[in-house]
């Protein structure tokens, strides 16, 4: 074969190549887009946030329901309909404070956490922290962390996000309350939702319930595996690592892991209890399970497992 000809079938070979490369990262990428596809409702009226998700009938879900601050007057956040683009862990803003885990989606207007003093989770703003609810930002939506990082994890680039005014919210939900810091705190530099570990939110009282689980669910095994000291003490005894857990591993701030507690979760018990929940969810078992896990516990509501 000449030296021209081989030339040419290298080249063809090389195109051949790099052409079936890019189709199978098309491919793959067709494959990862199968992921739940959601819309971002912000109501800047009443500060609520509402994540819809796509159902393949054509119509929407509501999958979650947030309060948030939008901007207040002079700096309110601009209505339309955009798209997400630039995602990150922390982000300085316009007035030298941090936003957690923020999602750009209009130029410089941004979901992100309440304002931090640094790019540290202990250094809350709580005072802002107070004004979720009600419009508070200079035009970016601020979000409790427990919210924004659902969004950040959940909501992948392009998602569509329509900034809108009124007295209804998509959805017809009902906005959350909010958790309320008090001045004289000794946590008050924490966000209540956040779950990074030593936040002294998670030992308290009313944050430890959502990690209780049940001793049913309680992963044993890797709770001993975990921690050396409370294996040479209780071994793998299921039993007496969760008392072990409940009583001073929340306290200490130690990992559990819970298989899904949603078997055992008595969705029908919780939706007669209330009915603004069962409006919106029905008898529906997931959602009302994924209500209480994502809102149900922060308000306080009660949640019955066999």
């Amino acid at each position: 074969m000449a030296a021209t000809e081989k030339r040419m079938l290298f080249i063809v070979m090389s195109f051949v190549l790099l052409f079936g490369f890019k189709l199978s990262a098309r491919a793959e990428g067709s494959a990862a887009g199968a992921e739940a596809e959601y819309i971002i409702y912000v109501n800047r009226t009443q500060n609520c946030v509402t994540v819809m998700e796509q159902q393949p009938d054509g119509t929407e879900a509501v999958v979650k329901v947030m309060a948030c601050s939008c901007g207040t007057q002079g700096h309110e956040t601009p209505e339309g309909t955009f798209r997400t683009s630039d995602y990150y862990d922390w982000r300085l803003l316009v007035d030298g404070s941090y936003g957690r885990y923020a999602v750009r989606f209009n130029n410089r207007i941004l979901f992100h956490s309440v304002p931090y003093v640094q790019a540290s989770p202990n250094t809350l703003e709580w005072d802002q922290y107070n004004l979720l609810g009600e419009n508070a930002s200079l035009g970016c939506v601020r979000l409790a962390v427990e919210d924004i990082k659902w969004i950040h994890d959940n909501c992948k680039p392009g998602t569509q996000v329509t900034v809108y005014s009124g007295e209804e919210i998509v959805g017809g939900v009902t906005k959350p309350d909010s958790l309320k810091i008090a001045q004289d705190s000794p946590y008050r530099g924490w966000d209540p939702t956040d779950r990074t570990p030593g936040n002294p939110w998670l030992g308290s009282d009313s944050a430890a319930l959502s990690r209780l689980g049940t001793l049913e669910t309680f992963d044993h095994v890797a709770y001993a595996d975990r921690y050396e000291d409370v294996r040479e003490a209780y071994g793998y005894d299921r039993a007496a690592l969760y008392e072990h857990y409940i009583t001073y591993g929340i306290k200490e701030n130690r990992i559990a892991e819970f298989s899904q507690s949603f078997g055992n979760f008595d969705h029908i018990a919780y939706a007669d209890r209330y009915e603004d929940v069962r409006e919106v969810y029905g008898y529906d078992r997931a959602a009302l399970y994924d209500h209480y896990i994502t809102c149900g516990i922060n308000e306080g509501r009660i949640a019955e497992f066999y």
